[in-house]
């Protein structure tokens, strides 16, 4: 089921479904999925904390924007009695007397989801693929079990298993058919327990025996397959990846290579673009943003999926009609994504879209300092340091009121603390004021001129967004870098350290002499030291 609310609770009734169907309940700012089994079910929420920014009431010094909503209709309850009826009606009269809360959530709809034409049981693909013996309509020999479970546990360990990996999933079968279940319950218990885990719940890369002394160890094969697999598709090795890793040729430069090209043609390669440009645009924080809707009234949900398609096609000259509207972009219709020509608008690249524009911003205004540290951070390599502590906000009440927030950043700027940090993130943030907080282009803030000017520590100027990437794309090697350290981070699983430089300057200098090619950084990265190598002790594989 899905449900839009703005509403305290939510309680509503499936209908009878042939299959198990997915049930799905989403709120402004939050969505929740459930699988669901066929049959009846009753599916409850509630909104356990209300979004702050709007106007709590319809009257008063700041009311809010949206008409209040009709007076509820008296129905009396059908076949009471006249007591039950009056009783009903000084219930209504009460409510009638109360003034509703411009804020409070309601529940708008409810959706189920699906799918309905499936028939009731495991599918006919999901039995071959678990019992691998081939004995599908019963008949299981003696020797099934191990097969089967030999093969499950292979693919859920992500490498091949030993004894004492396969024992206790053989007992646990037998337990269950010793008790009277048949061999298929016995199956599933083994299964359950395997997918408990940490073998299947984590990655767990061993190394091969190092030089004493030496903490550096070189992946496993099946480790350095699962790594690569989880880089590329966040997702486990194929079979022609598990046949490298137990041929031992993985680490050939030759088939790495090759394989490296075949993954990144095959369709699982998207989860790269949307895992790692999630984490590494902040894309994926659209979930979460709520910008005021009383001030932003065109943004929603489909605008909120639009923005994150866009950056995840990764091309801003890709646009769907959705964005077409706030963009600017006249002639584009229809709900599919296509090229456009962007040339004589002020977008262009990464940094003008429309969820980089959005999760760089306050519920209610822009923030130049936001969007210029996200340019310091993800496009330049050059994050700057936490704040100080005790370093006064903005009075948001004031903001607009009597000076521009320009204004009040650049007086807020004055102090001496705030100064070395504020010099190099603010200016990066004046030149794409004329996009307010949900990516609209816009002229004026307010009431007052959008000032899109600025001059960077190193005295380059410009004036409004065009000319600040044009300033930008100067720093080819600053973004090389910025982006070989973000991708590395997601490829590795964790944070870089200080013995990580030399490798990125090494891999960033190898990407600019290859024209500037992902492919490359990529290639560059699997080939590491830091990828294909591990600090620890490794166990038995």
């Amino acid at each position: 089921m899905r449900s839009t609310s703005s509403g305290s609770c939510l309680r509503a009734r499936a209908p009878r479904a042939p299959s198990p169907s997915r049930s799905a309940c989403s709120w402004t700012g939050s969505r929740s999925r459930r699988w669901v089994t066929a049959g009846e079910h009753w599916v409850a929420a509630s909104v356990l904390r209300l979004y702050e920014g709007l106007p709590a009431s319809y009257e008063g010094p700041s009311p809010s924007r949206r008409p209040m909503p009709a007076p509820p209709e008296f129905r009396p309850p059908e076949n009471a009695t006249p007591e039950k009826v009056e009783e009903a009606r000084k219930r209504h009269e009460a409510r009638l007397a109360q003034k509703p809360p411009a804020n409070d959530a309601r529940v708008r709809h409810i959706e189920l989801i699906g799918p309905y034409a499936q028939t009731e049981g495991p599918s006919p693909e999901s039995l071959k693929k678990v019992y691998a013996c081939g004995h599908l309509a019963g008949g299981h020999g003696p020797a099934c079990a191990r097969t089967i479970l030999t093969s499950l546990a292979r693919r859920a360990y992500r490498r091949p298993v030993t004894p004492a990996d396969l024992e206790p999933l053989l007992r646990l079968a037998a337990a269950s058919v010793k008790r009277g279940e048949s061999f298929e319950q016995g199956i599933a218990l083994a299964l359950r327990a395997m997918l408990v885990s940490p073998d299947f719940l984590f990655r767990i890369e061993r190394g091969q025996a190092a030089a004493p002394g030496n903490p550096v160890q070189r992946l496993r094969p099946y480790a350095l397959a699962s790594r690569l697999s989880y880089f590329l598709w966040a997702s486990m090795p194929d079979e022609e990846l598990f046949r490298c890793a137990g041929q031992g040729t993985l680490r050939d430069p030759a088939v790495l290579g090759a394989q490296v090209r075949r993954m990144l043609k095959d369709p699982r390669s998207r989860a790269l673009v949307e895992a790692f440009g999630g984490q590494w645009l902040q894309f994926r924080a659209l979930e979460s943003v709520t910008p005021d809707r009383e001030r932003f009234p065109a943004f929603e949900n489909n605008l909120r999926f639009s923005m994150r398609r866009e950056s995840e096609l990764f091309l801003a000259s890709v646009i769907q009609e959705r964005l077409a509207r706030p963009y600017g972009i006249p002639g584009v219709k229809g709900q599919q994504f296509r090229r456009v020509d962007l040339s004589g608008t002020p977008r262009g690249g990464v940094l003008t879209e429309g969820s980089v524009l959005t999760v760089s911003s306050y519920s209610t205004r822009t923030s130049p300092v936001l969007r210029g540290k996200w340019v310091l951070d993800n496009l330049l390599a050059a994050p700057p340091p936490a704040p100080p502590a005790g370093v006064p906000r903005l009075d948001e009440s004031t903001v607009g009121v009597d000076r521009s927030l320009r204004q009040q950043l650049e007086a807020h700027r004055s102090n001496a603390t705030c100064a070395a940090c504020h010099v190099r993130m603010d200016p990066l943030g004046f030149g794409l004021e004329n996009f307010d907080a949900v990516g609209a282009w816009r002229t004026e803030d307010g009431k007052f001129p959008v000032d899109a000017t600025g001059a960077l520590p190193d005295g380059r100027k410009f004036s409004g967004p065009e000319e600040l990437r044009a300033i930008l794309r100067q720093d080819k090697d600053a973004f090389t870098r910025a982006l070989t350290e973000k991708l590395l981070t997601y490829a590795l699983g964790r944070g870089l350290e200080r013995y990580d430089r030399r490798t990125i300057k090494a891999i960033a200098q190898r990407v600019a002499e290859r024209d500037y090619r992902f492919s490359v950084l990529v290639m560059e990265i699997v080939q590491s030291l830091p990828f294909q190598m591990r600090k620890g002790d490794g166990g038995p594989s």
